[in-house]
């Protein structure tokens, strides 16, 4: 079958390759499929290229990675595909029907099928069916689809051994093809590629859905696997890689068996965390031996300035906990990120304010304040999906630096206000600009920089 994949045209100003749709492109490839990878903001590809692109191939298969500020961009992708090749199949799946499984087939009723979790084992059972196969739709893992006018969904299965699968299909992602904006907007050397080394995370955060996609329980790859796909990547001539795992240092173990192994390896490509780690997994022994195997960049999610709302949200750290982990770093020479939340329901705007000055004491590098957003699929989305809290959603406001849902104790342009003030104070101070205008490598990327920054404060 032919088939297409592919990121929607949204407003992101992360443009990276997409290892969700690589790992599938590959699975598809080993079944003997005809598979195309298009990231839509790399080719800055417009409504009307993508019109032109579906007359022109007449795919079978269209499918979506769907994050929910995707949620209306892909209901005008699909009024293309239906009106313009009418045959052709269209899929997603990712965050927000991992989520939202049935929302997202009632929202988007052109759609034909959706996945939750890991797809990777039931689209191409899928496929299977479409080609006249016998599976049942039933029996196909993960998978959302209509019976008479009923969303069904079936249970995912998460892949227990990550070693049988391939590596993503790199040749179709083609990451040395990709601009100065990956993941964390700071980066040392170009090109650069993402890599997932675990899945599934087991932390109990309220206000996260990861564990929708990858499941709870956290499953590793042999440091052989991890060893060869970062072999190829270099092999390709890529010069740093970033890990995009949800939990990367939940097993200092683990941590240590990988910086020992990619040390002795001797790639001498830099690489980071700009995912973010959990400080409570972290000790001395682990940040030493990251900083020795070439990381020189994470992030911590540090989320709050108040104990009672680090209790509340499941983070299951204290401000105390914080400030003493952030001092295992104490010159290792790793740049810090933290990450901060405002407006989760029961907040008050003074500890907003306590999360803004906490961020000034810490011993951190750079900030990012996002603002809440109810993601489907996590414990705070379902607490007030249950209480008739979420009433109409605007879907293109699913953005960190935009108001998405208040709770109304503190109103959206208070709360807008708050955030520009949060970041123009934190960057504002002398050492911390000079730090970050020490980075810039590049008039591109000063300028993609500067319209980030200008887009986080309107």
């Amino acid at each position: 079958m032919k088939i297409l994949l592919l990121n929607p045209i949204n407003r992101t100003y992360v443009v990276m390759p997409s290892l969700g749709l690589g790992y599938l492109a590959a699975i598809l490839q080993e079944e003997g499929h005809e598979v195309s990878v298009l990231n839509t903001a790399k080719e800055r590809m417009t409504f009307d290229g993508f019109s032109a692109l579906v007359i022109a191939e007449q795919y079978d298969i269209i499918g979506f990675q769907l994050f929910t500020y995707d949620l209306n961009p892909v209901k005008r992708h699909l009024d293309i595909i239906k009106r313009l090749s009418g045959n052709t199949i269209t899929v997603a799946g990712g965050p927000h029907p991992s989520g939202d499984p049935e929302g997202t087939l009632v929202y988007l009723d052109q759609l034909d099928f959706a996945f939750q979790g890991e797809a990777e084992t039931g689209l191409p059972l899928l496929l299977d069916k479409l080609s006249g196969g016998s599976v049942d739709l039933t029996a196909i893992p993960g998978l959302v689809w209509r019976d008479s006018g009923a969303v069904r969904k079936n249970p995912p299965i998460f892949i227990e051994d990550l070693n049988t699968l391939p590596m993503p299909a790199w040749d179709l992602l083609c990451p040395e093809s990709f601009p100065e904006a990956p993941h964390g907007a700071f980066t040392r050397a170009f090109p650069t590629a993402p890599i997932v080394i675990t899945r599934g995370c087991s932390s109990r955060c309220t206000f996260c859905a990861g564990s929708c996609i990858n499941g709870k329980r956290i499953r590793r790859r042999s440091m052989d696997n991890v060893m060869a796909e970062l072999h190829h990547l270099a092999g390709r001539g890529i010069r740093e890689f970033h890990i995009e795992d949800e939990n990367f240092t939940a097993s200092p173990e683990y941590v240590l068996a990988f910086c020992g192994r990619l040390k002795a390896e001797g790639f001498g490509m830099s690489w980071s965390l700009p995912s973010g780690v959990r400080l409570d997994t972290l000790t001395r022994d682990v940040v030493v031996a990251l900083a020795d195997a070439g990381c020189y960049s994470l992030a911590v999610g540090v989320e709050f300035g108040s104990d009672r709302l680090l209790r509340l949200t499941g983070k299951g750290v204290t401000l105390e906990l914080i400030r003493e982990r952030l001092k295992l770093f104490a010159g290792v020479g790793i740049k810090l990120t933290g990450f901060f939340m405002f407006g989760i329901p029961g907040e008050t705007y003074e500890e907003m304010k306590e999360t803004v000055k906490f961020a000034m004491e810490l011993p951190i590098h750079r900030a990012q304040f996002n603002i809440f957003m109810p993601l489907p699929g996590s414990v705070e989305w379902d607490k007030l999906k249950k209480a008739g809290h979420l009433g109409h959603l605007e879907w293109d406001h699913f953005f960190v630096h935009d108001v998405a849902y208040t709770d109304g104790s503190v109103l959206p342009a208070k709360l807008k206000r708050l955030h520009r003030m949060a970041v123009l104070r934190f960057y504002g101070r002398p050492k911390i600009l000079l730090g970050v205008v020490a980075e810039i490598r590049s008039p591109r990327h000063f300028f993609y920089l500067l319209k980030r920054f200008a887009d986080t404060l309107l």
